[in-house]
């Protein structure tokens, strides 16, 4: 395949459409003048073929090869290259068919390019295909050699001219080929590689994981299945339990209806009897009246008032003693101050004594000063009057030569300094200039330490920003602690009453499920509090046994109780919204309050506080009772036209019937007292919870603090203890140490310098004091010992001075310790004055005592005498009410029995009501299974049948239930827990698995087929290089032998390696081989 034809238009230099024809089919050259366009030939050449490197065209971009670039109006450049095609041996890959082959390539200014194969559009790869098919591959680095390129081509290395034969043979195809197999054969790997794990770590355990799913949804429905049966049989058995109790209930409720009427004759009958009763009571009565009149009130107003003047004569006693007590401890006060002074006064005299004695002794050195003084002054006159001693010039002279000699020396240290000063100087510039080279290692420690630094200083600053302070965390939970173990005390103290009084707690279960417990308000006595706790005992009678009656909102509630509460006592309900308590009229009160007084009656009602809803049922148990402190006001209410029921402080009952009773209470009473705390107690207990409960949730908001603090102080030692680390490997390193060494070097050049100064200052120094020497030595000695003897007068004088100072100082002390002794023997009297009048006013508070004590036992016979008085008519009163006891206890029989029967009555009503609303629930059960279950109205003909589906001989209600409930849960936990979709899933699963498989053979398959093929391509590349190599050594030869006879040329392998290995120029004359045409001179080369 040879060009026949090149056909440009607007390529480069040609514009207009330019043909060139003539080729020839072995060799051909393009000849022409400068600049006309040979070159361009070429690169249109190389342009179709599909180069590259645009350089090699000489342009930058695909736009400069338009003609112009397109500013001539041309916008594109077309190069077509007719191909003669006729020889089949070398033809392209099919296109052996064709006789010619036309490859057009067009580009656009803007730089797109397209391709034409005969006419038809084609993508690059096939273009290049096409080429490299003929062994056409102008991207081959030696596809092109350019002028000068041929000694380059000479000194190439075996691989290099190796490569080129391979573009000769035209097997780089092959290699791209074989290079695109090995990217696909990678490929595959990695598809192969994704396979398996999809499958190892996905699909596989999904599919272990769906198959243990589908045995627990297996087993899910058979549970479902057998619950299903189970409920099924156990809905027929409660069905036909529920029909037969239908029938039952109304046979028992006509029985209940019969007896409810036989009771309520026999409570007729028994209130005629109670009223005949009556009226022999107060016919008893006034003959009660006629005989004790109203003596017993007289004494009881009168044992009252002597009460209360016993009790003002006892406080009067205490008062008294206490101040006879005072008075004694103020004596004896006094008894011990007095005591202490004249102590005092001791001790300051024998002080005083020690004082002055010092005080003579100060007084003797200050006479020996100023006698010192004296002296020096007489010696000043006499030196002043010519007067002096010898040797004064001789002593100047010496401190002249010592002078002289200080100087010496000065001088001798400054040159040894100076000299100093120069080495150091010249060791610090040598150190300088050695640190000038800083250690990179050295230079990164001292920035980390600085990071490390300021992250300390950062987490500081953190931590202070928390604002937690250490301890606080534990403070909270001691807090806490001492709060449970607080509310823990108080909750004993309440179960400590529980404990003593039983009948307090009331236990029952929940009748219904979700029973709301608030409608159960408890018994009586915990629902209400006392005022005044002396009224216990009169409250807990005038409840009369109610006080453990249970107070519920509604009757609903209370049948519930009743039905199903499950109660361990019998006890007595008081609903709210049907109880109605009989409460005495206010026109009575009125009248009561005329009659007696109103601080000697009150309702019981008003002397307890409890809720306002809880008004009915305290209005029940005390709307209709009198409180008096006194068994007169007591009986003048009850028997006066007020005749309502009162009980006295002491416990004792007047009632209007004429009944009195009272006497020993035993354990009665003590119940209100005993639980009167424990409102309180739950009040505080409350209180406590909930300050526990808000100390929990600041507990729990420091905790995360404390958390965040403790993590961040864990962080600051960890950096602090990291910055430290670094700061101690940085202080011994070699650099920090030369460092140190410098700034020490420079200190001691600082000193050294400061003791030049000294030096220098001391040379000066000695210098003026030898010529003040020098002249001082001039004057007279005279005037020297003048100055002397002056100094000398001045220091006796200060001396003296200070011994004055000290003399008159401790003469004030002396004089301060005269007027304190003064000052106790002045007090003296005054205190032992305060001790007489003390003992007098003990003696008449002892006097004061005596009486009142006597008042004190003359006012208790009084009160002695009058109770027995009391006791006396009481008991008069009580052997009246003998016959108006008995006939009290016939009526208190008769009212129990009436009590009795209306409790039975109750219960029937109760009971009744119960059948009515069980035949009732009965009924309705039977119609909500029936709606609920449809299949009972078609299958309830064979209930109970033998031998059905629906044979109750061998069902177990008790054991069906639990087992239902017990299925019912399996059936919960396991619809928690199985997966419904198990069995689909596991069949897409199993699927992918399937598909996984297929997939991984397909890609095994393509695997083996890609490795064959690049096992076939080096088999053929092989042969093509081998063949290559023999053609190209054969014509190779021939050229030399032809340009210079004699000569020889040929391709070798390396030494012991083979074609494929590389390749080497060998060049010989006659026997002689040469390594290369380096070897040869200028003229052999030529």
């Amino acid at each position: 395949m040879y060009i026949k034809s090149i056909v440009l238009e607007g390529f480069k230099s040609y514009g207009n459409r330019v043909e060139i024809n003539g080729f020839d089919p072995q060799f051909n050259a393009i000849t022409g003048n400068n600049g006309s366009g040979k070159s361009n030939i070429l690169d249109s050449i190389c342009f179709v073929l599909g180069i590259q490197n645009l350089q090699q065209v000489r342009a930058v971009n695909l736009t400069e090869l338009v003609y112009k670039q397109g500013r001539a109006g041309i916008n594109k450049a077309t190069v077509s290259i007719t191909f003669d095609n006729r020889d089949r041996l070398a033809s392209p890959v099919g296109y052996d068919h064709l006789n010619e082959i036309v490859v057009t390539r067009t580009v656009l200014t803007g730089g797109k390019t397209k391709y034409l194969i005969n006419g038809v559009n084609a993508n690059n790869n096939r273009v290049h295909d096409l080429f490299q098919s003929v062994q056409l591959n102008v991207n081959n680095p030696h596809f092109l050699i350019m002028q000068g390129r041929i000694t380059k081509v000479l000194n190439m290395k075996p691989l290099e001219i190796l490569s080129m034969i391979e573009e000769a043979a035209g097997t780089r195809m092959y290699e791209e080929k074989k290079e695109s197999a090995l990217r696909n054969l990678e490929r595959k790997d990695s598809k192969l590689r994704e396979i398996n794990t999809m499958l190892d770590e996905h699909i596989c355990p999904q599919l272990e994981k769906l198959k243990e799913e589908r045995k627990e949804y297996t087993q899910y429905t058979k549970v479902v299945r057998k619950h299903e049966h189970l409920s099924k049989i156990y809905t027929a058995w409660d069905y036909a339990r529920t029909e037969e109790l239908v029938q039952k209930s109304a046979e028992e409720k006509e029985k209940l209806q019969n007896s409810y009427e036989e009771q309520k004759n026999l409570i007729a009958n028994l209130k005629k009897e109670i009223q005949e009763a009556d009226k022999r009571i107060s016919e008893i009565e006034k003959q009660i009246d006629e005989e004790c009149g109203n003596k017993l009130q007289e004494i009881e107003t009168e044992l009252k008032n002597k009460q209360v003047t016993e009790t003002k004569v006892d406080t009067q006693l205490r008062n008294l003693r206490d101040a006879f007590n005072d008075e004694k401890k103020k004596q004896a006060e006094l008894i011990k101050n007095l005591k202490e002074e004249k102590s005092s006064l001791a001790h300051k005299e024998k002080e005083l004594s020690n004082s002055l004695l010092k005080l003579e002794n100060l007084k003797g050195i200050c006479d020996k000063d100023n006698e010192a003084v004296t002296a020096a002054e007489n010696h000043f006159h006499a030196v002043n009057a010519g007067l002096g001693d010898d040797g004064e010039e001789a002593s100047l002279a010496a401190q002249i030569i010592a002078a002289g000699k200080d100087k010496k020396a000065a001088e001798t240290e400054a040159k040894s300094l100076e000299m100093s000063i120069k080495h150091t100087k010249a060791e610090i510039a040598k150190k300088e200039a050695e640190n000038k080279k800083v250690d990179k290692n050295y230079t990164q420690d001292q920035a980390l330490h600085q990071k490390l630094d300021n992250e300390v200083k950062k987490l500081k600053a953190e931590i202070g920003k928390l604002n937690y302070q250490e301890g606080t965390f534990e403070t909270l939970l001691a807090q806490e602690r001492t709060l449970n173990s607080e509310i823990g005390n108080y909750q004993d103290e309440m179960e400590t009453v529980f404990a003593k009084f039983p009948q307090l707690s009331f236990d029952y279960v929940d009748p219904v499920k979700n029973f709301d417990r608030r409608k159960v308000r408890g018994p009586v006595c915990m629902q209400m509090e006392i005022k005044d706790p002396k009224e216990a005992l009169a409250l807990d009678v005038a409840a009369s046994g109610k006080l453990y009656n249970i107070i519920v909102n509604d009757e609903d509630t209370g049948k519930l109780l009743l039905g199903k509460g499950q109660l361990k006592r019998r006890c007595t309900i008081i609903p709210l919204n049907k109880i109605v308590g009989q409460v005495i009229e206010n026109r009575l009160i009125q009248e009561a309050e005329n009659l007696v007084g109103k601080n000697n009656v009150a309702l019981a009602l008003s002397r307890i506080n409890f809720a306002k809803d809880l008004t009915p049922a305290m209005e029940y148990v005390f709307g209709n009772v009198f409180i008096c402190p006194s068994m007169s006001s007591a009986k003048s209410v009850t028997f006066s036209n007020v005749r309502k029921k009162s009980v006295t402080l002491d416990g004792e009952v007047f009632d209007p019937a004429g009944t009195l009773s009272g006497g020993s209470m035993g354990n009665r009473g003590r119940l209100l007292a005993e639980i009167a705390p424990i409102p309180r107690l739950k009040k505080i207990v409350e209180e406590k919870q909930q300050k526990l409960n808000k100390l929990r949730l600041e507990i729990q908001s420091v905790k995360r603090l404390k958390q965040r603090y403790d993590e961040m102080c864990e962080q600051y030692e960890l950096k602090e203890n990291e910055a430290q680390l670094l700061k101690s490997k940085i202080e011994q390193s070699t650099f920090h140490k030369q460092i140190e060494e410098l700034q020490k070097m420079k200190q001691s050049l600082e000193e050294q310098i400061n003791n030049l100064a000294s030096c220098k200052e001391r040379q000066k120094s000695n210098e003026k004091l030898i010529k003040e020497l020098e002249a001082k030595s001039s004057k007279s000695t005279r005037e020297s010992k003048v100055k002397d003897a002056e100094k000398a007068v001045a220091g006796c004088k200060k001396k003296a001075m200070v011994s004055l100072e000290k003399f008159n100082a401790f003469q004030a002390e002396v004089d301060a310790l005269k007027m304190e002794i003064e000052g106790i023997i002045e007090g003296l009297p005054e205190c032992e004055e305060q001790v007489e009048a003390s003992s007098k006013s003990l003696e008449e508070c002892e006097k004061r005592l005596q009486q009142a004590e006597e008042q004190r036992k003359e006012i208790k016979d009084i009160v002695t005498s009058l109770s027995d008085e009391l006791k006396k008519q009481k008991g008069v009163l009580k052997s009246h009410s003998i016959e108006i006891t008995k006939i009290n206890k016939e009526k208190e029989a008769m009212n129990k029995k009436i009590a009795n029967t209306e409790l039975q009555m109750q219960q029937l009503e109760h009971d009744i009501k119960n059948c009515g609303d069980n035949s009732v629930e009965a009924s309705k059960k039977l119609k909500y299974l029936l709606e609920k279950n449809k299949w009972i109205e078609g299958q309830k003909k064979y209930f109970g049948v033998p031998n059905s589906e629906f044979d109750f001989s061998s069902f177990e209600p008790k054991t069906a239930i639990p087992e239902l409930k017990q299925l019912e849960e399996l059936k919960e936990k396991l619809h928690k827990n199985v997966n419904m979709r198990a069995q689909n899933m596991l069949s897409s699963v199993e699927e992918q698995y399937d598909n996984l498989l297929r997939k991984k053979n397909i890609v095994m398959n393509d695997k083996a087929s890609i490795e064959n093929v690049i096992k076939e391509l080096d088999e053929q590349k092989k042969v093509a290089v081998v063949r290559a190599c023999e053609n190209v050594n054969k014509d190779f030869g021939s050229i030399f032998r032809t340009l210079l006879p004699g000569s020889k040329a040929k391709l070798v392998p390396q030494p012991g390696k083979t074609v494929l290995d590389g390749l080497e120029f060998k060049i010989g004359f006659g026997d002689i081989w040469k390594e290369s045409l380096n070897e040869l001179s200028g003229g052999q080369r030529f």
